[in-house]
């Protein structure tokens, strides 16, 4: 049954909300109309115009069990997509050795760029279709592919099923997971949002050691045969539960190109292609790393992702915790600029076992804090009403960065480093969140000049 409007639930608060409009334009200071914002006309459209989808309260219990459901199935989607760095480890080494670095990364490159494709859609079919039937599907699809996959002796093979199909299956909980929890909170958006996104930091610390395990003792093959039913199951168990709180109603149009066409979305937008190319090359090549230039076994390298995702689980904590206080674009700067020194001022400088370890846990840190936020950050500037869609089309952004990453890091280490130095793949690492930061100081300028503003 839909309810009335959601936008006259923020009416009894417009007054508070316009006290607080100068911390940054929230869809409920928009509708407050506070002297000096101007609020792109679809923010406004999408929350009049949207339905509640359920009676569940926010704020409530039934809230928190939509938190743990996104939390699940983050974990296995995205935690399986972060412990890729395993099999790229095993694939260089062990499997495919006469392969480039190249060829191997894009059978995660896929796994992650067809998320992305999926995810846009879906963005858009969460508006339309029962998010729970969807993420029930996407389940299936990802214990399928990976199955699949276990039989697969061919990197062709492993491109089409480990990630062109299950790239498909985990968009459905990738978008589901992302763009829900905004919903259900008013109080502790930041918070909810955060313990969601935790889940897959927690999926690729778990999944990172447990894929180690399983191929050393049963081999790569039931790796993937268990990895692929333990996510089947364990996601669809918890997709009755992945509900919206809101839809825009049917007059809507499915794409609002307004959307597409406003500045602070289109610089949001440069911040989000940069941080996510800046994502999954530490994930992606720090396992190798530690095996050719520091000589140590592919247990400790493994072990770096390991770290590395763990203190990505601190990350989404504590930015959830601090969101509803200082503001959520504020903690993406810090976050960004986190990363770029991590790299940097570490990476870059040194190649010994201390420096690396140091960088997983600042990087690992701060990119956790990063994608995190990103949810926030545009129900803050776009409103909660249409929040699957906006995060659908963000996806364009996280497709652009999955190209922009990892491939040419990849090509770098192929062609100028021989598979064996890594100084020019680092460096190219290294520059991507600071180009992340810049757009997201301009997108800064554009709400607020104010140093000091909560935004």
């Amino acid at each position: 049954m839909r309810g009335q409007p959601a936008s006259r639930e923020g009416s009894t608060r417009a007054t508070d909300e316009t006290e607080r409009a100068d911390s940054g334009p929230t869809a409920a200071s928009v509708r407050a109309a506070k002297p000096g914002w101007e609020a792109p006309a679809f923010v406004a459209a999408a929350d009049l115009h949207a339905e509640a989808a359920t009676n569940k309260p926010r704020d409530g219990p039934y809230a928190w069990a939509v938190i743990f459901a996104c939390f699940i199935s983050l974990m296995l989607s995205i935690g399986i997509n972060d412990a890729y760095g395993v099999y790229q480890q095993h694939y260089q080494l062990t499997e495919f050795p006469q392969a480039t670095t190249t060829i191997i990364s894009w059978i995660g490159t896929v796994q992650f760029l067809i998320m992305c494709v999926g995810g846009v859609f879906s963005g858009f079919l969460c508006e339309r279709f029962d998010t729970r039937v969807l993420n029930a599907v996407g389940a299936v699809v990802m214990g399928i592919a990976f199955i699949a996959g276990s039989f697969c002796t061919s990197i062709e093979g492993l491109m089409a099923t480990q990630g062109l199909l299950y790239g498909i299956g985990a968009s459905f909980p990738f978008i589901a997971g992302t763009s829900i929890p905004t919903q259900w909170f008013t109080k502790r958006q930041g918070l909810a949002t955060g313990i969601a996104l935790s889940g897959s930091g927690v999926g690729g610390m778990w999944m990172t050691s447990a894929t180690t395990a399983l191929i050393d003792s049963v081999g790569r093959p039931w790796a993937m045969r268990v990895t692929g039913i333990v996510a089947m199951a364990a996601v669809l168990a918890v997709s009755p539960w992945m509900r919206v709180w809101l839809v825009p109603s049917r007059s809507e149009h499915t794409i609002d190109w307004a959307m597409v066409k406003n500045p602070r979305f289109l610089v949001l937008l440069g911040a989000v292609v940069f941080a996510v190319a800046a994502y999954f090359g530490p994930f992606y090549q720090m396992p190798s790393y530690s095996v050719v230039v520091l000589h140590k076994s592919a247990t400790w390298g493994s072990n770096m992702d390991t770290l590395m995702n763990g203190l990505s689980v601190v990350g989404r904590l504590a930015v959830g915790l601090l969101a509803d206080i200082v503001g959520p674009l504020n903690l993406l700067i810090a976050n960004t600029a986190l990363a770029a020194v991590s790299l940097l001022a570490l990476w870059v400088a040194f190649d010994t076992v201390g420096t690396l370890i140091a960088v997983a846990l600042l990087f690992g840190f701060a990119i956790g804090g990063i994608v995190s936020v990103i949810p926030v950050v545009a129900a803050q500037v776009f409103g909660v009403a249409r929040i699957p869609s906006i995060i659908g089309l963000l996806f364009i952004g996280y497709f652009a960065g999955g190209l922009l990453g990892v491939p040419p890091m990849s090509a770098l280490l192929d062609g100028v480093g021989h598979r064996t130095d890594y100084t020019g793949a680092v460096w190219y690492m290294a520059l991507l969140p600071v180009c992340s930061l810049l757009f997201l100081l301009a997108l800064r300028l554009m709400l607020t000049r104010r140093i000091r503003a909560k935004v």
